[in-house]
């Protein structure tokens, strides 16, 4: 992985946490993360699997490799949550909603209790094991297209999107935004941003530590545009589940992307050794995050004072003490031992 991706995505990772936390000033950020995430995800996949011939066995090959990768951990913290529920909450198990989850199959439903249920961050999973399915037909298919008629399909796709999210209430459009159909478009868009970046890179010229940082500042400056502009205006309310952080954070991408190994100021930023392990573990962050919730909820917070962590937004920044530390240990002792185990029986296992 592209180091300065790998850190952007560990800061998106923490955005969408405190989100959840309870910091509510952070939606505008978080949900640009959540894009990211997908976007990314069919970039990074394209830089290794691009699939000019679509077998049937190496389909089936890739699919389980990146299958076998979402499910343990995401049973892991499954596990953990019912423990933890079980011994300290006074609600009981709805062993529906997780029986869906185990199965990561919950973000088809659009029930709420469903499609977020105990881990209500898996139905990310659910959404990206989709994404995994659908990748290698996307990337042979559209692959072959040229930039215009990707650029097409794009467009028509967010159109349909778009029909589809604006007569809706919001808990319908909560039901639209965790199907794993609605992020077709995020594979597809992630796929095309491969092509224009290697359309890009063969014509990028070498340039200076200046040049660089303007570039960077300029992609994330796009981004604060679409937020701020989010923020203070009320018409692009009905696009900001899905459509409006496309651009900037496709921007982002693609920047970060061409300026590997000759970084401007941002760029160096996050080639900082605390953000590169941030991002080493931005999976088990994301997947553990309402684990770290109860255990600061039912263990921490007492200590503290209040009981639970929603108390006030400065309280839920502390949720991150729990987080982080118990992150690093899974990644390290769970996902990285098992992470090598896979890759020596699935040739394609490689960690995206």
């Amino acid at each position: 992985m592209i180091k300065t991706i790998n850190s952007w995505r560990g800061l998106m990772a923490v955005t969408v946490v405190l989100f959840h936390a309870g910091v509510d000033w952070m939606w505008n950020i978080a949900v640009t993360g959540v894009t990211f995430f997908f976007i990314s995800s069919a970039f990074l996949l394209s830089m290794r699997h691009l699939f000019e011939r679509l077998r049937a066995k190496e389909w089936g090959r890739f699919v389980l490799s990146h299958a076998l990768r979402l499910y343990p951990l995401h049973w892991l913290a499954l596990a953990a949550l019912i423990v933890i529920t079980l011994l300290f909450h006074t609600s009981p198990v709805d062993w529906t909603a997780a029986g869906l989850s185990a199965a990561l199959v919950q973000a088809w439903s659009p029930v709420h209790d469903i499609h977020y249920g105990l881990n209500p961050g898996a139905w990310y999973l659910s959404a990206l094991l989709f994404c995994y399915a659908i990748y290698p037909f996307v990337a042979h298919w559209i692959g072959r297209w040229r930039l215009w008629a990707q650029a097409v399909l794009i467009i028509v796709l967010a159109i349909v999107l778009a029909r589809i999210l604006l007569p809706l209430d919001i808990p319908g459009r909560e039901a639209v935004f965790v199907n794993p159909l609605s992020h077709v478009l995020d594979v597809v868009v992630g796929v095309t941003l491969f092509h224009v970046y290697r359309l890009l890179k063969a014509r990028f010229p070498r340039i200076g530590f200046g040049m660089a940082t303007l570039i960077e500042v300029g992609a994330l400056l796009l981004l604060a545009l679409a937020i701020g502009v989010n923020m203070l205006t009320s018409w692009t309310k009905p696009w900001e589940d899905v459509l409006d952080w496309l651009l900037p954070q496709g921007a982002i991408l693609v920047a970060l992307a061409l300026l590997d190994r000759q970084e401007g100021l941002i760029g160096r930023v996050l080639l900082w050794r605390p953000l590169q392990w941030l991002g080493r573990i931005s999976f088990e962050v994301y997947v553990l995050q309402f684990v770290a919730f109860l255990i600061f909820n039912y263990m921490l917070a007492p200590v503290l004072g209040h009981f639970g962590w929603q108390v006030s937004n400065l309280l839920s920044w502390f949720a991150l003490v729990v987080l982080l530390p118990l992150s690093w240990l899974v990644n390290r002792y769970f996902t990285r031992p098992l992470g090598a185990f896979l890759k020596k029986q699935l040739p394609t296992g490689n960690r995206i």
